[in-house]
């Protein structure tokens, strides 16, 4: 576990238990580098009324088909789709 511990973020010390690491070998190799790079991420404490959702999630391009693990902002009034920009130039993601 002290691996682990090194691993997470400080703000996530907490989480890095027996369950934990349990869990982490119960998974497939794709979900356990989703939950070791969420790991990586500060804990963000949300004050009450807070309507802001952040989710870490796999997305992968439809072109070269690669994979990319980020935190992604849930927004239920959204109209349409969107992504960074400056997250598509610095992967060199085409968008056509």
């Amino acid at each position: 576990m002290g691996i682990l511990k090194v691993w997470a973020h400080s703000s996530r010390e907490e989480e890095c238990t027996k369950r934990k690491l349990k869990k982490l070998n119960e998974m497939m190799d794709d979900e356990v580098l989703m939950a070791l790079k969420a790991l990586e991420e500060p804990l963000v404490l949300r004050k009450m009324g807070d309507k802001q959702l952040n989710i870490q999630v796999k997305s992968s391009t439809t072109d070269t088909h690669r994979t990319f693990y980020k935190q992604a902002l849930v927004d239920s009034r959204s109209s349409s789709s969107c992504i960074s920009q400056k997250f598509v130039k610095k992967n060199l993601i085409n968008t056509h």
